[in-house]
């Protein structure tokens, strides 16, 4: 049993009257990623958000039908993805509830199908479910898909923690391409990088359907983009 004061990493979803939930539910091929907050004055809030590059004109008409939406701009856009801040009203916000409990939302986050995909670390149980029970009050509906309790080294600073590569490693597939993303799981998935290999570097080009060079190369990059996150969320929690 872990201690009562023990904090935690959870991982939930969560349904309420949001933009990002009413887009995501109109527009099934749009996933709406929160990074971050970027202002906020006495009615209002703004955040940074990534939508896909293609369905952005889409997506923004929605976003500023929202009742709660104020003003929408674009920051940058990619070919594949795009940048916006969305301002919207602070009644609505969870901030209160948060101070109040002392649990804290890590990002980033993601609204996919109509719900949000989030995570948030809480200093025990405790505060996890009297966060859970104001929201509730408000018209939030969280379900806990997963909870791991931090040990004493992994917890001297949660601070720490939330800055730290845990969350870049969490959302590590998309600092890939696609390519890279899939002949890493590929390798990962047939014991490539077992001891002893269970496959090869041929064998996994010729499922992949290309040259033994090409699949080399794209494993190297995609171990160049994640092994520097890993080595950071290790020297963090050793």
């Amino acid at each position: 049993m872990p201690a009562k004061k023990q904090p935690l990493i959870v991982e939930l979803e969560q349904t309420h009257n949001c933009f990002a939930i009413d887009v995501s539910d109109k527009l099934r091929d749009v996933r709406i990623k929160w990074l971050a907050t970027v202002g906020e004055d006495e009615k209002t809030i703004s955040s940074l958000y990534e939508v896909p590059a293609g369905e952005l004109n889409k997506a923004i008409k929605r976003i500023k039908q929202h009742p709660h939406v104020k003003e929408v701009n674009i920051v940058q856009k990619g070919s594949k993805t795009a940048l916006i801040t969305i301002k919207h009203l602070r009644a609505f916000s969870t901030a209160p509830y948060l101070v109040k409990t002392g649990v804290a939302w890590i990002p980033p986050s993601w609204s996919e199908k109509g719900v949000d995909k989030v995570t948030m670390v809480a200093p025990s149980f405790k505060n996890l479910k009297e966060f859970i029970g104001l929201v509730g009050e408000k018209g939030y509906d969280l379900k806990i898909k997963s909870k791991r309790y931090l040990e004493p080294k992994e917890s001297v600073s949660l601070d720490l923690f939330r800055a730290s590569g845990f969350t870049k490693l969490k959302c590590a597939s998309e600092l890939l391409t696609d390519r890279q993303m899939e002949a890493f799981d590929l390798a990962c998935r047939n014991g490539y990088y077992e001891e002893p290999k269970k496959i090869t570097i041929a064998e996994l080009a010729q499922k992949l359907g290309i040259s033994e060079g090409t699949c080399a190369e794209l494993l190297r990059k995609a171990e160049r983009k994640l092994l520097p996150i890993l080595n950071e969320v290790i020297g963090m929690i050793r």
